[in-house]
């Protein structure tokens, strides 16, 4: 019994640790500087680059979460059952996954630390068809290119390069419970179903543009020893996001009906992630001065040239269980459906789904 309840304890212990890993699989900045002149330095370099990791590493891991969040919407039923065949049903959904939403209450401490909110939205067409014996499939899809649609996104310092979406997955359901009157026509349980889904997503994203920026304590050595001048930045850059995560889910959900207008419906899962979230930046351009100073020394006003370059990758929870909750109105065949599932782990990150289909 001593060893069997020793296992117990370190499988809990595997177990709770799984569910908060989360890491960064990747991560690095550097910046590095080409001088025309001897003994270009920044003083804080290493602070600098260190400011600018530090970012990264708090944002990552929260827009990586926000995509697992958002991956596993798009399926927004309020029904336990489709019903046999051929019964099915199709219709659009608009789901979002948000991490870190505590940036938005300002007695928080998330709201002035540096990190940001993470939204990830899933638009999605949904379909589903009765397979028989309480078994029902549903599958969701969207895909979307730069190639099918450009919206011609550009602003003075960004422009949209290129673009891909992804999005799919399926699930299987179970109606292992069935239904039960409880007060006919006021409130009655429609039953209990499991399932069991994959979902995939994946993103490519790339900007390009150009970047100014100003130095204040670029340490530079013209002749009568280092000196500190400003000096300006003047560059291009290219910046890629790129995404790709499986999410498998497992749920269990009770459903309701009140006055037969209105579906209730909530309960419990599980879902485990594999995959990543990826942030790159490369940046590049000249180093020029107009200190009177080093004018003087050199006319053109030029230092040297900057490398920047950043490239992080971050993973979200392998693990995440989420209760989830929702509303569905009936309006004979049209059913207009809102939910949200909340991750348990932390009870911080949500995602919500709104979706309008039609089951006959």
């Amino acid at each position: 019994i001593r060893s069997f309840s020793k296992v117990a304890r370190i499988a809990l212990l595997c177990a709770f640790t799984c569910l908060s890993m989360r890491e960064s699989v990747f991560a690095r900045t550097n910046i590095d500087i080409t001088s025309v002149v001897p003994g270009v330095t920044i003083p804080n370099q290493a602070e600098l680059e260190a400011a600018v990791q530090d970012k990264a590493d708090l944002n990552g891991p929260i827009v990586a979460d926000s995509l697992a969040m958002g991956n596993i919407t798009g399926y927004p039923i309020g029904k336990a059952t489709i019903g046999t065949f051929p019964h099915f049903q199709v219709g659009v959904a608009m789901g979002a996954g948000m991490t870190n939403m505590r940036y938005f209450d300002d007695s928080r401490p998330e709201s002035d630390n540096g990190s940001l909110p993470g939204i990830t939205p899933n638009p999605v067409l949904h379909f589903g068809v009765g397979l028989g014996g309480g078994l029902d499939i549903i599958g969701k899809y969207f895909s979307l290119a730069k190639s099918v649609v450009d919206p011609g996104l550009s602003t003075d310092i960004a422009k949209l390069s290129d673009y891909k979406l992804l999005s799919l997955g399926a699930k299987i359901r179970y109606n292992i419970v069935k239904k039960k009157k409880l007060l006919p026509f006021i409130f009655n349980f429609d039953g209990v179903t499991v399932s069991l889904g994959g979902d995939f997503m994946y993103g490519d994203i790339k900007v390009t543009g150009e970047y100014e920026a100003d130095f204040n304590d670029i340490t530079v050595d013209y002749g009568g020893g280092p000196v500190p001048v400003p000096v300006g930045f003047d560059g291009d850059y290219q910046a890629r996001v790129l995404w790709s995560i499986f999410s498998l889910t497992a749920q269990a959900v009770a459903y309701f009906d009140v006055f037969y207008l209105f579906s209730f419906y909530t309960g419990f899962g599980l879902t485990g992630n594999y995959g990543y979230f990826k942030m790159e930046f490369d940046g590049d351009g000249l180093l020029s001065s107009d200190d009177p100073g080093y004018i003087g020394f050199r006319p053109d006003g030029q230092v040297g040239t900057l490398l920047f370059e950043s490239t992080n990758k971050y993973q979200p929870y392998y693990a995440i269980p989420t209760y989830l909750i929702g509303l569905e109105i009936n309006l004979w065949v049209l059913k207009v459906t809102g939910e949200t599932m909340v991750n348990l782990y932390n009870r911080k990150d949500v995602n919500a789904t709104v979706g309008v289909r039609v089951q006959f």
